[in-house]
């Protein structure tokens, strides 16, 4: 009786060294213990390869395919070293839930190929970043990207910054907490770790409500007309967050020029707002609030980037003023659907066309 209970432990205890042995070279094979990009604790989306349902979330939405490669890029590339225009922003330049196809990086590059003018655009955006975040890619991550180089740099930013405390999470390169920096590790190093994570991230896609289009749906709101100098907000109240808006932006330009690059900075718009001659439209929600301020407050972002974006002599569009949008064109109050990434494509390629 004894003897088998050795034996049986003895074959458990072999088997599990061989699994462990088996383990370790699949490790040192697939993982990067030894070569491949040295990203240690940072928390940089990579190596990702999911399928979102995102029914409830637009129109014709069904299943779409979101994908970064080992570096963290998303889109297409022969060369690092070869890239026309690279992105920034935060989610809504990432846009997590939109095919790899029909993001507006998708649209312009399909835009400037039927031109006869291929363009290599390539998206190194992280959601809820923001020029805080921006800033520290220069620093931490893109300097482990070996040969990386972007003829221009394209910011599309400043939503985000309107309330800079709460994306604190977003913009630290590096998380001080241990068990964070514990699976970054991991997921920096680790393909076991990795291959977890998408079977995870699969089911979770595919059973967990999405974050984006939390808020009432824009179908029941309406639009209200409002006199633009009615619209009273106390802007000078953000103007230490304008002032350190203005200090990262002019920062960011200067890490973008070191990094040999030329900028292009583009204006946000929101859901919530058109413009028309000296009314504004304001949508109405469900309980009848109309909030003009955050027309103001944007605004007043958006005229900061457009002001240091002249000063320093970069490439400026206003897309936010400049270009019309519709309720089908978002899902939720800034994130695009199909339709409006389809817009946003069209306006900065035919903006861009002749500069670049």
């Amino acid at each position: 009786m004894f003897g088998d209970i050795m034996h049986l432990i003895k074959y458990v205890l072999i088997n599990l060294f061989i699994t462990l042995l088996l383990l370790i070279v699949l490790e040192l094979f697939f993982g990067h213990w030894i070569s491949g990009p040295n990203y240690g604790f940072m928390n940089i989306p990579r190596e990702i390869s999911r399928k979102f349902d995102v029914s409830n979330l637009y129109l014709n939405g069904g299943e779409i395919k979101y994908s970064r490669d080992k570096h963290g890029l998303r889109g297409p590339y022969r060369s690092l070293s070869n890239i026309d225009i690279l992105t920034l922003g935060g989610s809504t330049t990432n846009q997590l839930y939109i095919d790899d196809s029909s993001t507006w990086q998708a649209h312009m590059r399909q835009l400037f190929a039927k031109a006869g003018t291929s363009k290599v655009i390539v998206n190194a955006s992280v959601d809820g970043q923001s020029t805080k975040g921006h800033i520290a890619v220069f620093e931490k991550w893109f300097p482990n990207i070996p040969k990386l180089k972007a003829k221009h740099i394209l910011v599309y930013a400043g939503i985000n910054d309107t309330n800079i405390e709460s994306h604190k999470r977003f913009d630290e390169m590096e998380s001080s907490n241990l068990f964070v920096k514990t699976r970054n590790w991991l997921a920096n190093k680790s393909a076991i770790y990795n291959l977890f994570r998408t079977i995870r991230g699969f089911f979770r896609a595919h059973q967990a409500k999405l974050i984006h289009g939390s808020g009432p749906p824009f179908k029941n709101r309406t639009w209200v007309k409002y006199i633009l100098s009615s619209a009273v907000v106390d802007v000078p109240s953000l103007k230490k967050r304008l002032e350190g808006f203005e200090s990262r932006l002019k920062n960011l330009i200067f890490k973008i020029k070191s990094f040999g690059a030329k900028p292009i900075f583009v204006t946000q718009p929101t859901a919530e707002f058109r413009v028309k001659s000296k009314w504004i439209w304001v949508t109405r929600d469900s309980g009848g609030k109309i909030n003009p301020k955050s027309f103001l407050r944007i605004k007043a972002f958006n005229q900061v980037t457009m002001n240091v974006c002249r000063e320093a002599g970069a490439i400026c569009i206003d897309l936010a003023s400049m270009i019309e949008f519709q309720d089908e064109d978002f899902y939720d109050r800034i994130h695009s659907t199909p339709a409006g990434t389809k817009k946003i494509g069209l306006f900065l390629f035919e903006k861009l066309k002749d500069k670049l």
